[in-house]
């Protein structure tokens, strides 16, 4: 062969293996399986067509190796029914996730329901707010039967709500509505009045220890020796309250009767509650009732006389006659007959009683003119010392109003009758009493000895 032949002989060949010699240079020689796999026509003689990917910036036949059987034409035939070429402009689907798949909706048609039923339930009464915070306390989920509370008890059976329990209009919500289903009004007990807390208390008590151990005991009330049908409950008046909330006013319940005057029913209330803690109005009502025989409008002199006969009940008397029958004089600022002070007074009934108690002057076979008209100036005082503290900038009720600060002012108060025998100046007492600052727990001796000094500057 001369060389033109040779010539002709490889210049014919350069079309045919430029893309051999592309793919060898790039390194991927190592996927193709032998020299031939640059032709598109198989063993068989079979022309296969590949079919490019969506990205087509590649065509060489190498690409499509991976996947390529050399024995088996007709699998690249199925893999293009199986997947159909897909238009550049088509979007694609985006796959599910598991949450969106059929196995996450079990749990959603799970939820809904609870969710429903929810929404669903009526909102609880105000009544069954407390019933429940009695059981709370209790540690019951329910109310037991009431013949279960009152077993073994012994009596007249009576309706709940003829037996007379409140005095007057409470000011709570709820026993204010549950007042209107009693037939008659408390007349036996003179203002310490049916409280919530204290009727949750004793319901708690009494759930607690799953029966009803002292019975309700009831006054028929007697005029001119006749039954006027007129029940009067001289003990467990916040008992009866529980079981009139719980059960209903309409309830029955077996309870101890006897007949009774008025003020005999009165002088068994003061026993009854001789052995609970009382507050200080309470006390004082007490101490006058069971003095004078239960007669509530008994003369001033005949009030004093029964029941003034040692200091600590010369201050009951002081309490009684003026937070009760407003004697001699009225107080002109708020007052609280409980240590709370919930509905924003200044100060409460016990811190007056301690004002008096080092504050006025009592001796046995002290007239009960002299006595009064003593109770009357330091009435004056206080409606005078009072206002003049609120007009102070720094004015803290809880501090210049509290026991023993009272307790201070009283007592100086007393001492400076005795040397100068005028009325003070209350608003200078004011005033220093509020520059004293947080003194509410200060010693009243140090406040007095403080007070002391300052007014004789």
């Amino acid at each position: 062969m001369d060389e033109n032949d040779r010539d002709d002989l490889f210049s014919g060949d350069d079309e045919e293996f430029g893309g051999f010699d592309a793919n060898f240079g790039s390194g991927e020689t190592d996927a193709l399986p032998d020299s031939n796999a640059g032709s598109t026509e198989n063993n068989a003689g079979v022309t296969d067509t590949v079919t490019p990917e969506t990205n087509q910036g590649d065509t060489s036949s190498s690409d499509d190796f991976g996947e390529f059987d050399i024995g088996n034409t007709s699998e690249p035939e199925k893999t293009q029914e199986k997947e159909p070429e897909k238009s550049v402009t088509e979007k694609a689907e985006p796959e599910k996730s598991e949450d969106e798949s059929g196995t996450s909706e079990a749990p959603k048609r799970g939820r809904q329901p609870r969710a429903l039923k929810k929404r669903a339930r009526k909102p609880l009464t105000k009544r069954q707010k407390v019933l429940r915070v009695i059981l709370r306390r209790a540690g019951l989920e329910k109310l037991p039967d009431l013949a279960t509370l009152m077993r073994d008890k012994s009596g007249v059976s009576h309706r709940i709500g003829d037996i007379a329990l409140f005095i007057g209009e409470p000011k709570d919500e709820i026993l204010a509505e549950l007042s209107e289903n009693f037939s008659n009004k408390n007349i036996v007990n003179l203002s310490a009045e049916v409280e919530k807390n204290r009727v949750i208390s004793v319901g708690a008590d009494v759930l607690r220890a799953g029966r009803m151990f002292q019975p309700i005991q009831v006054a028929d009330i007697l005029e001119k020796g006749e039954s006027v049908d007129n029940l009067q409950c001289t003990s467990g008046r916040h008992r009866l309250a529980f079981l009139a909330l719980a059960y209903g006013p309409n309830a029955e319940i077996p309870v101890y009767v006897e007949n009774m005057t008025l003020n005999e029913a009165r002088d068994a209330v003061v026993v009854a509650n001789q052995s609970r803690p009382t507050r200080a109005l309470e006390r004082a009502e007490h101490a006058v009732l069971g003095s004078t025989g239960g007669v509530a409008h008994a003369q001033q002199k005949a009030i004093y006389e029964a029941t003034a006969t040692t200091k600590v009940r010369a201050r009951k008397y002081c309490v009684y006659s003026v937070f009760e029958k407003g004697y001699p004089l009225k107080l002109k600022f708020s007052v609280s007959p409980s240590p709370s002070r919930k509905n924003g007074e200044l100060t409460t009934v016990s811190n007056v009683e301690n004002f008096w108690s080092s504050s006025l002057r009592w001796e046995k076979g002290m007239p009960c003119k002299d006595f009064d008209d003593a109770l009357k100036a330091s009435i004056v005082f206080l409606n005078g010392l009072v206002p003049a503290m609120q007009k102070e900038e720094a004015f803290d009720p809880v501090h210049h109003l509290a026991s023993m600060t009272l307790s201070a002012v009283g007592k100086w108060y007393r001492a400076y009758k005795d040397v100068v025998g005028t009325e003070p100046d209350t608003e200078a007492v004011a005033k220093i009493i509020v520059g004293m600052g947080e003194i509410g727990r200060q010693k009243s001796e140090t406040t007095y000895q403080a007070l002391t000094e300052a007014m004789r500057s």
